[in-house]
């Protein structure tokens, strides 16, 4: 594909879905969203065959006769089951058994990932913002603590604070977001205006 037509098919889509924001649900961003959709699966789709699915067919299933990993796969096609009605049950048989697999994994080969995060929260109280930090912690914990109802006046202060550190984290998550996608837009709109128009000094 030239360097041209690439430039012409990026402004068009790009225009095409910020459509949505500018005017309403028109048909071209309709078009737009159909065509992202099906690159995209199609992506994945090769992507997967060329890298898992066909390594472990043809050489570790046809070559070496590694007929053990035909478990998986099949255990993997139970989960089309949930299109038919009748047998949609069979389909969490993978599902709790992927589910579990993936807990076990995390939690025997890399217990580091959440004992980090416990560890991180063992401050020393010398500095104000360790204090508001594990006080941020503790609070969290107890506004999830569902075991027993919380009837005592201290305890509802804590999840009534533990409550405000989530919205502010809440918070504050959603600015991070908006930053990074005005970031994105004004990518979008620097490439519209130097790349495609070619409007110097932009």
């Amino acid at each position: 594909m030239s360097a041209t037509l690439q430039t012409w098919l990026s402004a068009f889509f790009t225009i095409a879905i910020y459509t949505l924001v500018l005017y309403k649900d028109y048909k071209l961003f309709q078009y737009a969203e159909t065509v992202m959709i099906g690159i995209t699966a199609a992506n994945g789709i090769v992507l997967t065959y060329h890298n898992y699915i066909r390594p472990v067919v043809a050489v570790d299933i046809i070559q070496q006769g590694k007929y053990l990993q035909l478990i998986p796969i099949l255990i993997g096609l139970l989960m089309y089951t949930r299109f038919v009605r009748s047998i949609a049950w069979v389909s969490r048989i993978p599902m709790g058994f992927w589910v579990g697999v993936g807990a076990a994994y995390i939690l025997t080969r890399n217990p580091g990932v959440f004992i980090s995060q416990i560890t991180a929260s063992f401050l020393a109280l010398n500095k104000l913002n360790n204090v508001v930090f594990v006080v941020g912690v503790i609070s969290v914990v107890v506004y999830f603590y569902f075991t027993v109802p919380i009837r005592s006046a201290p305890m509802k202060g804590m999840t009534t604070l533990g409550k405000a550190f989530l919205l502010v984290s809440f918070g504050a998550t959603f600015a991070s977001t908006v930053m990074s996608r005005i970031s994105l837009l004004l990518g979008r709109l620097q490439f519209l205006l130097q790349d495609w128009l070619r409007i110097a000094g932009v």
